[in-house]
């Protein structure tokens, strides 16, 4: 039964897959030789890792007789070759071998299997989708610059909630809900503001910790609607990569790489742990709200609410399939 027939209508399905880059994969699940069926975006398509270390994504059917590329298929150098009748395709979507004859048709040299744009950054490999095929509007953002040296990988999460993918960053906007859940003691007041593709969100909040209250600084950067960058300083440094991949327009899957300045102290580390701790607290108290609430889409907002249309606003631009690079605006 689909969402516009489900006994509980919760609007999600009034809502499309937005384009943009989105984590398909951390860069560790997947190693050189590897294939993986994936289902994201309401279809799925097939990843290997070429053995030269290259990660590439297809459409899962074989152009020739349909067999899925993702069933007794196997990596041959760096190819992926199909287990039905053993034709070979680069990461270009080209038959590089069809083993049975020396004529390979120039359609097929060309390229006949359709390809994913792939990017893959600070550990995450990423995709382009976009429905129309569309080639990729904006690159992949990479962690802020690290004060001392690299950044180190503290922890990783990951969630797959019954959600649409644009509720879930619209909860950072939500300025109201982080005292009713989360206990923060005072309201955050921050800036907003939208360049182009980019979002840009510096908070300023009242935390409680075991010295007493405190005043931190989060910094988010999200480019697209798949990933931000968000830098917690207060009590210590920690940078979370987010990636808010949806599977469906009802299914999202929410994943955490949370990082941490290189030698800190052991103290500062017992900090920084239990900091990272509170942070995975609070999305799991949100989480039974997100999978159980609707879509408002006209919500009744009032004063002290946060830039939620402002948002709102921007994220439309990730459903106009058709329309240029949008120009920067003040929100």
């Amino acid at each position: 039964m689909d969402a516009a027939t489900s006994p509980l209508d919760r609007g999600f399905h009034k809502l499309p897959i937005p384009f943009g880059w989105f984590a398909v994969a951390t860069s560790g699940e997947i190693a050189p030789g590897e294939i993986r069926t994936l289902r994201y975006f309401g279809t799925e398509f097939v990843l290997w890792r070429g053995h030269d270390g290259k990660a590439n994504v297809v459409d899962p059917f074989c152009p020739h007789l349909g067999a899925h590329l993702g069933v007794a298929s196997e990596v041959v150098g760096n190819d992926l070759r199909c287990g039905f009748h053993h034709w070979s395709f680069d990461g270009k979507g080209r038959v590089t071998d069809i083993p049975y004859t020396d004529t390979i048709p120039p359609q097929a040299k060309r390229g006949c299997l359709p390809t994913w744009p792939v990017s893959e950054s600070d550990g995450v490999i990423y995709v382009w989708y976009h429905p129309k095929k569309v080639a990729p509007k904006w690159d992949v953002v990479r962690l802020p610059e690290c004060p001392d040296g690299d950044w180190v990988l503290h922890s990783t999460y990951d969630w797959v909630i019954d959600i649409h993918v644009q509720e879930i960053t619209e909860n950072g906007q939500d300025h109201a809900h982080f005292n009713a859940v989360h206990g923060v003691p005072f309201a955050p007041k921050g800036e907003f503001k939208i360049e182009g593709w980019t979002r840009r969100n510096t908070v300023v909040a009242e935390m409680n910790t075991p010295r007493g209250p405190m005043t931190g600084k989060i910094d988010t950067t999200a480019v697209g609607p798949g990933q931000s960058m968000v830098e917690y300083i207060d009590v210590c440094h920690v940078v979370q990569a987010q990636q808010v991949t949806p599977i469906d327009a009802e299914h999202t899957h929410l994943r955490w790489q949370m990082f941490t300045p290189p030698n800190i102290s052991e103290g500062k580390a017992r900090v920084t742990a239990a900091r990272i701790r509170d942070l995975v607290k609070q999305v799991t108290q949100d989480i039974p709200i997100w999978n159980a609430k609707r879509f408002q889409e006209q919500p009744m907002l009032v004063k002290g609410d946060g830039p939620l249309l402002a948002y709102r606003r921007q994220y439309a631009r990730f459903y106009q399939f058709d329309d240029p690079a949008p120009e920067s605006v003040a929100a």
